[in-house]
């Protein structure tokens, strides 16, 4: 009976050691690769230190709300094209639609970059704004569509000037060339809200 209690006790030991040592390894292997890899914008990449972006507080802001304000002009555009009535508000939403998808483009490529996520989406208030103006139309909609587009665009320009002077060079010089291209839709909107009545 000794032997058999002895023998049963110094299995158990061996079996508890052997097992210790697999949770040793198990833990040793997880904590080799925990945190190694992770999801940034939908694109996989290596290195804990990967997900944090080189951007600071204003940096990241000026990107979302850019990107919030580049999709509102694309999808205004869109409805102006078919709901517009003057063939000029009409040319002025097809620049806005070529010139904002670029630097919509332009600017999801260095969020990527940054490794800051930006929205694909409207907030819920803009996204009830367009869904109000396509029930817009003739001049009616002309009006609408071109003071909104001067409204956003002075808003707009405060952003990109407060987003060129950002410590970021990368950032910096794409708010800027952007900047440039928003200054001119600014006084082109203004332009037509003249002629718009």
């Amino acid at each position: 009976m000794k032997k058999i209690f002895l023998g049963l006790a110094l299995s158990a030991i061996v079996m508890f050691q052997a097992c210790q040592s697999a949770d040793k390894k198990s833990s040793t292997m997880k904590d080799s690769v925990a945190g190694d890899t992770s999801m940034v914008n939908g694109n996989h990449v290596v290195g804990a230190e990967s997900t944090e972006t080189s951007l600071d507080d204003d940096g990241n802001n000026f990107l979302k709300k850019a990107a919030v304000g580049g999709i509102m002009e694309v999808e205004a555009a869109k409805i102006a094209l078919k709901n517009a009535s003057n063939a000029d508000v009409k040319a002025f939403a097809q620049q806005m639609l070529t010139d904002h998808t670029k630097a919509n483009t332009e600017l999801k490529e260095l969020a990527i970059a940054k490794k800051v996520i930006t929205p694909d989406a409207l907030p819920a208030e803009d996204q009830i704004h367009l869904d109000e103006m396509k029930k817009m139309t003739g001049s009616n909609f002309d009006k609408h569509y071109v003071d909104m587009m001067i409204t956003d665009h002075e808003k707009t320009v405060k952003l990109f000037e407060l987003g060129k002077q950002n410590k970021d060079s990368d950032l910096k010089k794409w708010a800027s060339s952007t900047l440039t291209v928003i200054e001119g839709h600014t006084v082109k909107a203004k332009e037509l809200a003249s002629t718009v009545k």
